[in-house]
């Protein structure tokens, strides 16, 4: 597979070259190449790569690299994107001395892609529901009842990709807890919840939930309570490209039994 149709700056085919570490020459951040005035750095490897002669020894046609390295000079496509080859070499035949399209090495690498390799392989435990009333007992309507994750399970998780000499990373943030309290209510929270502690305050909370029916009348005697917690994903890459990614959802649930509490009248 080809990358899309390059061009080439100060040369007759191929690339758009740029040295990268070279205060003359810049991205500007949106992939396009930025020439501030000074000479454009061109490829002056002229090795040839072994048993690419071509459709034969007397065609006139070598297989040389053009790029050595295309993490130190840029390549570019001519929608101005920069591109990269599995080696980071890039190669261009050359015909009676004059050199054709330039094409990767192996296959052309998308960080983004690469990023989303990453983004697959992110692994999270289950998110531990916690509640107040203690949701292995029983809970009770009318009874304000806390819903909050473990701090140490809310955190950042991460996972790298690589393809070649092209490397992503990929983080996911946790931003909100959406709560499905099984009786038809439900809460979204943006944190973890608060961690109930004896003598806190109902107000001490902004994670929480009041039943109101019993789960009696429930299969089973049990309302199903969920927590869906929403990650941002962003993404950084050895190539100095990033930005972000679709959000990932990760889910638990369990069953708990509401009762109600009786009053009873004492004179």
């Amino acid at each position: 597979m080809r990358a899309r149709r390059l061009t080439l700056v100060a040369m007759a085919a191929g690339i758009v070259l740029a040295a990268v570490a070279s205060p003359a020459a810049a991205d500007d951040g949106g992939g396009a190449f930025v020439d501030d005035g000074a000479p454009t750095a061109v490829a002056v490897d002229t090795e040839q790569v072994p048993g690419s002669a071509g459709g034969g020894a007397d065609d006139g046609c070598i297989v040389r690299v053009a790029v050595a390295d295309d993490q130190a000079f840029g390549v570019y496509d001519t929608e101005g994107t920069r591109v990269y080859s599995a080696t980071g070499r890039w190669l261009e035949r050359v015909c009676n001395g004059f050199p054709q399209e330039p094409f990767p090495e192996g296959e052309p690498v998308d960080p983004r892609a690469v990023a989303l390799t990453a983004r697959q392989s992110i692994t999270m435990p289950t998110p531990p529901i916690s509640t107040s009333p203690s949701a292995d007992d029983r809970l009770y309507t009318q009874v304000t009842t806390w819903l909050w994750l473990e701090e140490q399970w809310w955190t950042s998780y991460s996972a790298t990709a690589n393809a070649g000499n092209v490397s992503a990373t990929v983080t996911a943030n946790p931003v909100s807890a959406r709560w499905d309290t099984g009786d038809g209510g439900g809460t979204t929270c943006r944190g973890p919840g608060v961690r109930w502690r004896r003598g806190m305050s109902d107000d001490a909370t902004y994670c929480k939930h009041t039943y109101t029916r019993s789960s009696a009348g429930q299969d089973g005697g049990a309302y199903t309570l969920s927590v869906t917690v929403t990650f941002e994903i962003t993404w950084t890459s050895n190539v100095g490209t990033g930005g972000t990614l679709a959000p990932i959802d990760r889910t638990a649930s369990r069953d708990v039994e509401v009762g109600e509490i009786q009053a009873v009248e004492t004179e």
